[in-house]
């Protein structure tokens, strides 16, 4: 089995184990439930409440890619997407910060 293959099926089930279902709304879109792996409170700032936040997702549970300014709602938080990474094995890492409370 090649490397790619073998962390893709990682990755999956990762998040059959772990993953949550959130709402994702794309800025120029229609908000989708996706199901992704969230990590809170990764990263403090000075500023209130000023949290960050990981999300794993698998790049094809997405029909156009995420991008920055794109939204998360988890709950009653609401994050908004700051930065993400992709691997190559279809996995994204989207970093996000806290905006507000539904």
């Amino acid at each position: 089995m090649a490397f790619a293959d073998s962390v893709a099926r990682a990755d999956e089930a990762c998040l059959r184990a772990f993953a949550l279902p959130l709402t994702y709304t794309p800025q120029a879109g229609e908000a989708f439930t996706v199901r992704a792996i969230l990590d809170t409170g990764v990263r403090q700032e000075d500023a209130a409440p000023g949290a960050y936040a990981l999300l794993f997702v698998r790049a094809a549970d997405f029909a156009e890619p995420p991008t920055w300014g794109d939204e998360v709602t988890v709950n009653s938080s609401v994050y908004k997407v700051v930065d993400l990474e992709a691997d190559a094995e279809g996995g994204l890492r989207l970093v996000l910060h806290f905006k507000r409370t539904v």
